[in-house]
């Protein structure tokens, strides 16, 4: 689903299926012949880091998130 975002394949485990992890939508277990996906070259993507503070009790909890996003979809967003 594009709603997932991208994924990386975690693991192929027998029968086909594969492990993917996505950043939006956590693990998934998918079949190629169900669920077409693409492969994006390396050099298609870049990663946008994002830095967030959580309040945890009485303390603020910094933590930084890699996204990776499409080159070409990138474009598409407003700035």
């Amino acid at each position: 689903m594009p709603s997932w975002g991208i994924g990386s394949v975690v693991k192929a485990p027998r029968g086909g299926n594969l492990l993917v992890r996505f950043e939006q939508a956590g693990a998934k277990l998918l079949h190629p012949a169900y669920a077409p996906l693409t492969k994006v070259p390396e050099d298609e993507l870049f990663f946008m880091v994002v830095g967030e503070v959580h309040m945890k009790g009485r303390r603020a909890v910094r933590t930084v998130r890699v996204i990776p996003v499409v080159k070409k979809i990138a474009k598409e967003l407003p700035v």
